[in-house]
């Protein structure tokens, strides 16, 4: 074969093994191992792939130079990196045991000593030395294993009549081939592993900073709406002890949803709870100050949504939209299905001139709200305000999730 057509053949094998590295990364013995940890029964698996991977080495090998040019060592290298000095001896010797008796009988006893070295070499090695494993430094790691087991198939070349220099380019581009990929292996699998670790820590940071923002939500509603709510009821109890009942009511059906309702609940629960916000708001205003109006369509009334994301938009509309004006106040919430969306209105509206000044939409509960949005629903999602005549009106669209098999709450 022309050195031509052996760079070729070597860059096509080389990116076969590419490919069993992303493979092997899919097998949990094997990534176990990659990262340094593991069982002890996790050898077997490697041994099996190792043996796998060195048969598919010999299947593959040619002809070059009056030399059978094959990367077997490979797989036995990789088993011995993975499992230590034993399996790489051991997938070595059956590894080395199918090259001969399948592909090259006259290479019988050097070649299979040359691939038990080779395995126990580089587990011994991967032991006593492990940084000669880490990164690209596998490249030279798996270099000097490789000029040690090829030396022993020099010496059979001698012993059986043949000249070893003659040999030598061929044992040369079978040591550059067998060395780039082992390291190629390597890298290519802890690359990937790497990319999904990065991946997983990215979830889980998004997942935290979620319920960090709802946390926050709920440690900011329940001691500065109590305070308020308390302070209403004790107002009213002596006024209109029917409508302090109904006080008492909303505010432990209030808190009940914010211990059952943990990460999400129905849209038909937020509208609720909203409803029970608005409640105790209308009461501490007056129920000449509030009015309050729902529209749920019956296809979103149990359509998943995330957990107090009405209430930061309600509290908004009293404080921004009612609170200010001295005449009579509407807030009006609707829920539509658009198909595989649904949207979430909430519209306030009132009559009167607005005393003092507002900063509708810059507060940290609807900043809190759009960043728990964007990192659950990855942008699908959207708040938007608009100003109307009379007030404003805070428009919602995220996908449609279906309901929770047997959710009634």
């Amino acid at each position: 074969m022309d050195v031509r057509l052996l760079i070729p053949e070597l860059f096509e094998k080389l990116s076969l093994i590419a490919t069993c590295g992303l493979i092997g990364v899919l097998v949990p013995p094997l990534r176990n191992r990659l990262l340094g940890v593991g069982r002890p029964r996790d050898i077997a698996v490697v041994v099996i792939f190792g043996l796998l991977f060195s048969m598919w080495g010999s299947a593959m090998s040619f002809e070059w130079l009056g030399h059978q040019l094959n990367l077997r060592a490979i797989g036995i290298m990789i088993a011995g990196i993975l499992g230590g000095p034993r399996a790489g001896a051991l997938t070595g010797l059956l590894g080395g045991g199918f090259y001969v008796l399948r592909f090259h009988p006259e290479g019988f006893p050097w070649d299979l000593a040359a691939s038990v070295l080779d395995g126990w070499l580089a587990g011994s090695l991967s032991v006593r030395r492990e940084r000669m494993f880490i990164g690209w430094r596998v490249l030279s790691g798996a270099a000097v294993v490789q000029i040690a087991g090829l030396s022993v198939t020099a010496a059979g070349l001698g012993f059986n009549g043949g000249d070893p220099a003659v040999a030598l380019p061929a044992l040369g581009a079978q040591l550059v081939g067998v060395a780039a990929g082992v390291a190629l292996f390597v890298n290519v699998a802890l690359v990937v592993i790497s990319r999904q670790e990065q991946a997983v820590a990215l979830v889980e940071a998004q997942s935290a900073a979620n319920e960090m923002s709802l946390a926050a939500l709920r440690s900011r509603l329940e001691p500065h709406f109590l305070f308020n709510a308390l302070n209403t009821l004790r107002a009213t109890i002596r006024r209109d002890p029917d409508q302090a009942r109904a006080l008492v009511s909303d505010l432990a059906d209030l808190y009940r949803y914010l211990l059952h309702h943990p990460h999400d609940a129905s849209v038909m629960n937020e509208v609720e709870h909203a409803c029970a916000y608005l409640a105790i708001e209308r009461a501490r205003l007056g129920d000449e100050r509030l009015a309050v109006q729902t529209s749920v369509d019956d296809s979103v009334r149990d359509a998943r949504v995330p957990a107090l994301l009405l209430q930061p938009i309600v509290e908004n509309a009293v404080k921004h939209g009612i609170t200010p004006k001295q005449g009579l106040g509407k807030i009006t919430i609707r829920a539509s299905d658009l198909g595989n969306r649904l949207r979430i209105e909430v519209e306030d509206e009132a009559d009167g001139p607005r005393q003092g000044t507002s900063t509708r939409g810059s507060g940290m509960a609807l900043q809190t709200l759009r960043k728990r949005l964007t990192q659950q629903y990855h942008g699908e999602a959207t708040l938007e305000l608009t100003s109307m005549d009379r007030g404003t009106l805070a428009t919602l669209e995220l996908p449609k999730q279906a309901p929770l098999l047997g959710d009634s709450a």
